[in-house]
């Protein structure tokens, strides 16, 4: 029984750190910027973005999907229309 758990726990933990193959990130997990100060609305694509500088409290990386999903909208500075 106890092999039979040390198995099953061994190949969870296997799954949960399997890299996925180059360029197959989908938006969902990109790594964006936020600031978390009160009156914040913008993500960021890098940490040096000249819109962070005025952060008021702590800047920290997250999901885009999760930036999102806190009313962030992209940066204009950072994601350029084309």
């Amino acid at each position: 029984m106890k092999k039979a758990i040390f198995l099953i726990t061994c190949l969870l933990l296997g799954q949960a750190f399997v890299a996925q193959p180059a360029g197959t990130t989908s938006n969902d997990e990109t790594q964006v910027y936020i600031c978390t100060g009160p009156s914040s609305k913008r993500y960021h694509r890098t940490s040096t973005c000249k819109g962070l500088v005025k952060c008021s409290k702590e800047e920290k990386k997250v999901t885009k999907s999760y930036a999102e999903s806190k009313g962030k909208t992209p940066c204009k500075m950072c994601y350029k229309r084309k």
